[in-house]
């Protein structure tokens, strides 16, 4: 009785003392947020979080906050803090600091254009800047830079103030290259039709504040510096550069339009209205920005006959639609006065929402109405005069020349973006206290007492429900519409609300939640991908004095075209060729950006080299190919072939053996050898590749930094590091949990190949899977899941990844260029690393893998085999290969790069240099599937060994022998429908490709 009496004193004692400690003040607990910046130290987190919570005594709540405080918390938050805590914007002068005079950039100065600057560049990794300010407060920070070595990749790097990034935004800080577009006439094909000029990176030195690189932030970012001494740190992320200084502000805020108006009263009109085309811009960031064809007669110039390019922006091409992409025409005022600004555009993308636009005079912001100003949803083109209800902005431009800017801006969204991404992570959380409570097995005869186990969860589930719920109240307020391109926040929240009425029973429908495709957490996922996206096509631009053109065509206009149209129709004859001229038809597997590039190369280049014209035309399904050859249809050539397609086509003699082309073994060169593997058929090759898969390993720099892992070599590594990720709620990802059901062999003869295995006998007559080496390799390939808990089913390693929820695994060339074009909060932290492998009794790794892509081939009934020759020998030739991958890049994105199977062309491509180097290293391990007739039922019949082990239970050596009977089976079934066996004979034998491995 007296130990409980002494037990309960001990208890008030602890609450007196919790409860009447003194308070740290702002400064104590923080020196420039270092709570916040102290996320990466494994012991310190753990320290901050017994701070903040005495009962957190087990580890367990230490891991959960470990896991939400993998990095920084967001700008928006800091910055809430920053000035909770009374912190302020200073009124000091500009500082300006030369950094050529550090004693960090000595060897790496040298002079550009009269400055003298800093080589930035990979060999020199930090440049920390001492900074001493008379007052402590928020400052901005501004550099003048010069790219280098010109590239369509940013120039990026970090910003920490005093050894830590104060917020996750300053890991990624842009320094935008500045591209010219040609004046003139755009270039044209022998059609008439238009493509964009080539474009010219401008080499000179610009100045650019710290930025959000998503631009969710339209205002320069502030730092907080402590009164008297500080460091400012820049972190190479990619990319070289010149600086030459650092310039320390305090913030400056635009005008009012009541005070601008007030300041230029002249109210002078002009007298004629300047019109500039919108595809005829001047300047802009981002390469990919291209003017494009719209067949509209609403928009000018247009023709019936001729795609001319008349527009600037195209809905999914990321074209002129993400944040702090800008665009800038020069204009020329011939009478100085007061102007109203114009814009003739098209918003039918984002269903009752503005997009917003950043406008810039001169490369200012005029007043502050003009920092996002919306342009509504419509569903016809308009024009938009620059104004506030319904009264246009009166702005001042003297005679001379000009310049205007529009940026995107995702700024207005922020709030409700940051939202979805903190409810997505208390979904996680959620989800994983859920899966901790029952064991992350689910029994559906079960009946669950979650709600006191986790008594908090019908609070949880409502309290983000109506977080979503005033999310979008607050879009449904600045659109003045119900916003259909959000309806997910609301669908998301239903889903919440009603699991809330019954929290019992949310272990039985966690697919309500945060699992499967119509889940909150995936409901939410989409709506992120697509609400920052601001589309907008533009056509013209007026500065006019009130008067506008209408932006619909005359109904003469459009009966004119109509008409055209029609008689047009009945024109379906060719020009006239010349004599003795040789016109290939080509049938490609790809989108129409790919074609037209290539139509446009093959014109101004193979053409005038050869004299062969070539027609490019699109192949949306390439089973056509068999049909089209059946019926004595086929093209002369064919690209963007799959794999496994050209043995199947060579083994019923329908397609040419490239080998007997007397330069076949030059040409043969260009390519990784077990990249060739596929092609082969009786000593024959019947294609060649067109492009190259490769698969590495993904992994989170952050997340793995935090947890002091090291990257994995081997299998056993992997295999090593798994209890530390699932005891975080993380795992490693192979794609064999995204492939259903049917495994192919390009996810699972790395696991046979790196233990020494092989598919068939060296005859290839029969499947060779019973050996101890495959054996070895399919016990690790099933055992990761049935012993080691790797996740059995992923719907999309791109979005676990980018949550941090898979932060590590193996995947390939898509998901490359998801995470460089789709992931730009990731920029910087997540790297690639040659796949894991096995260590053979040499001690070297083994990281064998396919990679094969897509591939080109001849049809044997074409009437020009030495032009088709020629052709595929220009079209897959170094410097051919790497200029169509860079003006795919240039001109549409990094989301269009060209994984092309040229290994000398591959170096040459615009991709991050040590992202080339990891690439590179794991082709060395390049080793497809070589093809027999009937290797579908082997292939199938390793998936149903896998399921029965993994399902089942089933003995893997049983398994793969029950494969091995029905696999020799329909091999040997093949072998005599194509001659190879005969009354259970062998007369024919398979003649299997040689292959030296290392």
């Amino acid at each position: 009785m007296k130990c409980k009496w002494v037990l309960r004193l001990a208890a008030l004692l602890l609450i007196f003392q919790t409860v009447w400690s003194p308070a740290q003040t702002f400064a104590e607990k923080n020196d420039t947020k270092s709570l916040l910046n102290d996320l990466f130290d494994k012991k310190k987190t753990n320290v901050i979080d017994k701070k903040k919570d005495k009962k957190a005594s087990s580890g367990k709540q230490a891991d959960e906050s470990l896991i939400s405080k993998m990095v920084e918390s967001s700008y928006s938050d800091v910055l809430a803090e920053w000035k909770k805590a009374g912190l302020k914007s200073t009124s000091a002068k500009t500082m300006d600091i030369s950094l050529s005079e550090l004693s960090g950039a000595k060897g790496h100065t040298e002079m550009k254009q009269g400055n003298k600057a800093v080589r930035f560049d990979e060999g020199l990794k930090e440049l920390s800047i001492p900074v001493e300010v008379a007052e402590s407060g928020l400052y901005q920070l501004a550099f003048d830079y010069m790219p280098l070595e010109e590239n369509v990749n940013t120039v990026e790097r970090g910003i920490k103030v005093n050894g830590k990034y104060p917020f996750f935004e300053a890991r990624r800080i842009v320094f935008d290259r500045k591209w010219e577009s040609p004046t003139g006439k755009f270039p044209h094909d022998e059609s008439g039709n238009e493509y964009p000029q080539e474009l010219k990176e401008v080499k000179k030195w610009q100045q650019t504040y710290a930025m959000d690189a998503s631009y969710f932030e339209d205002k320069p970012l502030q730092f907080y510096l402590k009164k008297g001494k500080n460091t400012v740190t820049l972190e190479y992320v990619r990319e070289p550069m010149l600086l030459a200084q650092m310039h320390i502000s305090s913030p400056e805020k635009p005008a009012t339009y009541k005070d601008y108006e007030t300041a230029n009263e002249s109210d002078k009109k002009p007298s004629k209205t300047i019109t500039l085309e919108a595809e005829r811009f001047t300047y802009k960031n981002v390469p990919y920005i291209q003017p494009v064809a719209l067949p509209d007669t609403n928009v000018e110039p247009y023709s019936v006959k001729k795609e001319l390019l008349n527009t600037l922006g195209t809905p999914g091409d990321k074209s002129f639609e993400l944040g702090g992409q800008k665009v800038t025409w020069k204009v020329n005022v011939k009478e100085a006065g007061t102007y109203h600004l114009s814009f003739k555009y098209l918003q039918d993308q984002k269903v009752n929402m503005p997009v917003f636009r950043t406008v810039l005079i001169d490369g200012k912001i005029p007043f502050q109405e003009l920092e996002a100003y919306p342009f509504s949803y419509n569903q016809a083109w308009s024009n938009e005069t620059l104004g506030s209800k319904g009264k246009p902005y009166n702005i001042q431009l003297d005679q001379g020349e000009h310049t205007l800017s529009l940026v995107v801006n995702g700024q207005p969204i922020q709030r409700t973006v940051t939202t979805v991404r903190k409810v997505m992570d208390e979904i996680k959380k959620l989800s994983l206290r859920i899966k901790m409570a029952t064991g992350n097995s689910v029994d559906r005869n079960r009946e669950w007492e979650i709600a006191t186990q986790i008594p908090d969860l019908k609070k949880i589930l409502t309290d983000n429900a109506d977080r979503l719920s005033k999310e979008y109240a607050y879009l449904q307020k600045i659109t003045g519409n119900k916003p259909d391109a959000a309806r997910n926040l609301m669908m998301a929240a239903n889903q919440l609300k009603k699991l809330a009425q019954n929290p019992n029973e949310v272990p039985d429908k966690l697919s309500m939640l945060d699992q499967g495709s119509g889940s909150a957490s995936q409901q939410l996922g989409d709506l992120l991908a697509e609400l920052p996206n601001q589309r907008m096509q533009l056509d013209r631009l007026y500065l006019s004095n009130g008067e506008l053109p209408s932006p619909e065509a005359g109904w003469t206009k459009k009966l004119g075209s109509q008409v055209s149209k029609f008689f047009l129709s009945f024109n379906r004859t060719s020009p006239p060729e010349k004599k003795k001229e040789k016109k290939l038809t080509v049938w490609v597997n790809r989108p129409q950006q790919y074609v037209s590039m290539m139509q446009q190369m093959a014109d101004q280049d193979f053409t005038k080299k050869t004299g062969i014209k070539v027609s490019f035309s699109i192949m949306p399904d390439e089973q056509k190919l068999i049909l089209a050859n059946a019926a004595n249809k086929s093209p002369d050539v064919a690209l963007g072939v799959s794999n496994q397609l050209p043995y199947n086509m060579a083994l019923r003699g329908a397609i040419l053996d490239l080998k007997k082309f007397p330069d076949f073994q030059t040409v043969n060169k260009r390519f990784s050898p077990g990249a060739m593997l596929p092609f082969y058929y009786d000593d024959g090759v019947y294609a060649v590749p067109e492009t190259q898969n490769f698969w590495v390993m993904f992994y989170r720099k952050d997340i793995l930094d935090a947890l002091h892992m090291k990257i994995p070599q081997t299998w056993d590594e992997v295999l090593n590091m798994l209890p530390e990720l699932q005891r975080y709620g993380m795992n490693f990802y192979t794609p064999l949990s995204q492939a259903g059901g049917f495994k192919p062999f390009h996810l699972t003869t790395p696991y046979l190949y790196q233990f020494g295995g092989s598919l068939y006998t060296k005859d290839g007559m029969k499947a060779n899977i019973g050996t101890d080496e495959a054996l070895k390799g399919f016990e690790l390939m099933t055992k990761a899941f049935t012993i080691y808990s790797m996740s059995m089913q992923v719907p999309n390693f791109y979005n676990h990844f980018r949550e941090g929820n898979l932060p590590i695994g193996i995947s390939d060339y898509e998901t490359y260029v998801q995470l460089t074009s789709a992931a730009p909060e990731l920029a910087g932290w997540w790297k690639i690393a040659p796949q894991p492998g096995v260590r053979d009794k040499n001690g070297k790794i083994q990281r064998w893998a396919p990679g094969t892509g897509q591939s080109g081939l001849i049809f044997k009934k074409t009437k020009h085999k030495d032009e088709a020759w020629e052709f595929l020998k220009w079209w897959t030739s170094s410097n051919v290969q790497q200029e169509y991958g860079t003006k795919m890049e240039v001109n549409y994105g990094p989301s269009y790069k060209w994984n092309t199977s040229n290994l000398e062309a591959f170096k040459g491509l615009p991709w991050p240099d040590e992202d080339k180097k990891v690439i590179n290293e794991q082709w060395k391990w390049l080793k497809d599937v070589t093809h027999v007739p009937g290797d579908y039922l082997l292939e199938r019949e390793i998936s149903n060994a896998w399921n029965s082990i993994v399902f089942d239970g089933e003995n893997p050596r049983k398994a793969l022998e029950d494969a091995i009977v029905l696999s020799n089976r329909e091999m040997k079934k093949k072998q005599e429908e194509f001659g190879y066996v005969k009354n259970g004979k062998v007369v024919k034998k398979i003649k299997m490709p040689e292959f030296q491995e290392k």
